[in-house]
């Protein structure tokens, strides 16, 4: 079985690396072509994933998991704890995102899923469905054997934390 290290990485400590600018790996990344076809509703993600991507590469994380939910377990949340709707440009009240190295997903259900879809670039896939178990097996397939997988801990609950993302056979604690 294949078993990921979950490691706990603050947001404070992981936007301070977000330095604009920064020339990481990233930083070669060129603008997707897509988005000369993007509608107008969407909002351009390529500088914020690019600045994400290169604060996971600078410790040594291959995925984060960023949530629409607030330190409360909120729903509906405030401006300055919507971490996904600035990441991802997706302003709805619930969805789950992803960013690796490579790859970024949002999931979402399926009341917001055209929502989504007029609101996401094409940094991001949009996964259609409402099972939370199939963000664990989308990241046992993006993340390498012994890859680390962060997220901040004050953003899910005992319940829906690690035990509702990844099945347990993959799971391997820090410590």
């Amino acid at each position: 079985p294949r078993a990921l290290h979950w490691g706990i990485v603050p947001v404070p400590q992981l936007c301070a690396h977000c330095t604009w600018g920064h020339p990481g790996p990233a930083a070669a990344a060129s603008v997707p072509f897509c988005h000369q076809y993007l509608p107008p509703t969407a909002t351009d993600t390529t500088a914020r994933v690019a600045a994400l991507r290169d604060a996971m590469w600078a410790l040594g994380v291959q995925a984060y998991v960023v949530p629409a939910t607030d330190a409360h377990m909120s729903e509906y949340i405030s401006a300055r704890d919507a971490r996904l709707s600035w990441l991802t440009g997706f302003t709805g009240s619930a969805g789950t995102g992803v960013v690796t190295q490579d790859k970024a997903a949002l999931w979402t259900d399926s009341r917001y899923w055209t929502q989504a879809e007029r609101q996401l670039d094409c940094n991001w896939e949009l996964q259609r469905t409402t099972l939370i178990e199939s963000i664990g097996m989308w990241i046992l397939d993006a993340v390498p054997i012994g890859g680390n997988v962060s997220l901040d801990p004050f953003l899910f609950s005992i319940g829906r934390g690690l035990r509702g993302l990844v099945p347990t056979r993959a799971l391997q604690p820090p410590w």
